[in-house]
């Protein structure tokens, strides 16, 4: 990135240091910095209630942004926003094909009539989108079915699979996510909340589901895919009940290269790194040692995994919710700035070909802002 485009901004902070009795020690000495890509230009919505897990993506220098009025994307090398398809529609989901290059595929809030489409793919970088084809139909009350998140079966790149509104339910493409079927070939789908998604890198044969289902239940699950047949799931078990996390939802599920065979997970008022079925708490809000955010983004760094960036909002709470580690949550940076929102909500954290861009959005304002951080080392 050229210097030229970097104006930086640097934002108060607290360092806690979390110990066996929860005892913590404030400082004032901020840490990185942050690089203002500014507002998008027009009143949006980018919050949960919009794109609940999928906000952002990166790609060729451009960051989207799935919002409630269509697709928004910044050129990082001018600061400058512009529109990029889909224009007054909710987006549900936006997401990018791990191994095809400028593949995307994007969830549309459906409007209940029977002829809305609740999926589009494009396959040239968002320049133009495709309605898919045969897609999830509530032949209850005649619409398209809502798709919520999205994943690609590693080593099998035409096979898609995405969890629907209607909670556990997921369905699935062999075909590069034209023509969808409900899995195990149910004829309807659940009620429930929303869940979530993810593969393991380099795991074909099982997919992980994060949930809340049923009320007060959280947990991390897996099934397992049929070999001959991906539309078929089996062997459903939990790795973590509500044992562990009680009924702390999971909001966001990430995984990487980079980090083995561990799920990172952002939840109500924690963050986990669940590994083989051991669960670590990188931070959890308990005894008023930090305020209850919910996590809904989550930024490991490619170069040092200990160093984790992550965020969200509060229920009904105007605080930043923005934190940062470098040594796995031993000690935790909460950053205090609100950045000029009345009620910051932290959206998505992803890498870029620099630093890790942050959106962050105000759904009260209608305001959705981007910035890059550059960390202190």
């Amino acid at each position: 990135m050229k210097k030229k485009y970097l104006k930086i901004t640097c934002i108060a902070l607290f360092v806690i240091t979390i110990g066996c009795n929860n005892d913590t020690d404030v400082l004032s000495t901020p840490k990185g910095a942050f690089i203002d890509y500014g507002f998008i230009p027009a009143p949006v919505d980018a919050s949960q209630n919009i794109a609940g897990f999928q906000t952002a993506i990166y790609n060729e220098n451009y960051i989207f942004v799935a919002t409630s009025d269509g697709i928004w994307k910044n050129n990082l090398s001018t600061k400058t926003w512009s529109r990029a398809g889909l224009e007054g529609k909710k987006i549900t989901a936006i997401y990018k094909h791990p191994t095809i290059a400028n593949k995307f595929f994007v969830g549309v809030k459906s409007d209940y009539s029977e002829t809305s489409k609740t999926l589009y793919i494009s396959n040239d970088g968002g320049i133009t989108w495709q309605e898919g084809n045969n897609l999830i139909y509530d032949s209850l009350d005649n619409h398209y079915e809502n798709y919520v998140c999205f994943a690609v079966r590693p080593n099998n790149p035409n096979h898609i699979y995405a969890n629907l509104e209607g909670g556990t339910m997921l369905a699935i493409s062999t075909d590069g996510g034209m023509n969808w079927h409900r899995m195990n070939n149910e004829t309807e789908s659940y009620f429930g909340y929303q869940s979530n998604i993810i593969f393991l890198p380099n795991n074909a044969n099982v997919i992980y589901q994060g949930s809340e289902n049923p009320l007060d239940s959280a947990w991390l699950g897996k099934y397992d895919i049929d070999t001959a047949n991906p539309v078929l799931l089996s062997n459903f078990s939990e790795i973590i009940d509500m044992d562990v996390w009680g009924n702390r939802r999971p909001n966001e599920l990430q995984t990487y290269p980079y980090t083995g065979n561990s799920i990172y997970i952002g939840l109500e008022g924690a963050l986990a790194k669940v590994t083989e079925g051991n669960n670590k708490f990188i931070y959890k809000s308990e005894n008023n040692n930090f305020p209850y955010s919910y996590i809904h983004a989550i930024w490991v760094d490619p170069n040092d995994s200990k160093h984790l960036l992550f965020g969200g909002d509060q229920n009904g709470g105007g605080d930043m919710n923005l934190y940062e580690t470098y040594d796995e949550g031993t000690t935790i940076n909460r950053f205090t700035d609100k950045m000029g929102f009345d009620t910051p909500n932290v959206r998505e954290i992803i890498s870029t070909n620099s630093y890790p861009a942050i959106v962050i959005c105000d759904t009260e304002a209608n305001k959705v802002k981007l910035y890059l951080y550059k960390p202190a080392h």
